[in-house]
């Protein structure tokens, strides 16, 4: 397996997908208030880096297969704030399914800014 990273910087948005009222909606957050959202990054590490994260990832399969992420990590200290388990919860999957609609993986570097 080929492992893959995509970059992004602390202001690139992403969608989440919500519903309000019985009415779907897709909220734009960026992916470090989302991490934060989600208690994934602590107050430290907010104040202090939190600047670039990398997303690792592999296909499934090959290229063109299902796309699987394996870690995130802080790109200058090299904490990892999420990584791949056996059981996802609710927040695992509203992470997964914001980086993979939204975050345009297979760039090199994310394209999408505040």
């Amino acid at each position: 397996m080929e492992y893959k990273e995509t970059t992004f910087y602390q202001s690139h948005l992403l969608g989440v997908d919500e519903y309000v009222d019985g009415k779907h909606k897709v909220r734009d957050v960026t992916i470090r208030d989302l991490l934060n959202e989600m208690g994934l990054i602590d107050q430290i590490d907010l104040d202090k880096y939190a600047q670039l994260f990398n997303v690792v990832w592999y296909y499934d399969g090959g290229n063109g297969g299902d796309i699987y992420i394996d870690h995130i990590y802080d790109q200058d200290t090299g904490i990892v704030y999420w990584s791949d388990k056996d059981e996802y919860t609710d927040q695992d999957e509203d992470l997964i399914n914001a980086l993979l609609m939204y975050g345009n993986l297979q760039e090199t570097i994310g394209m999408n800014y505040v």
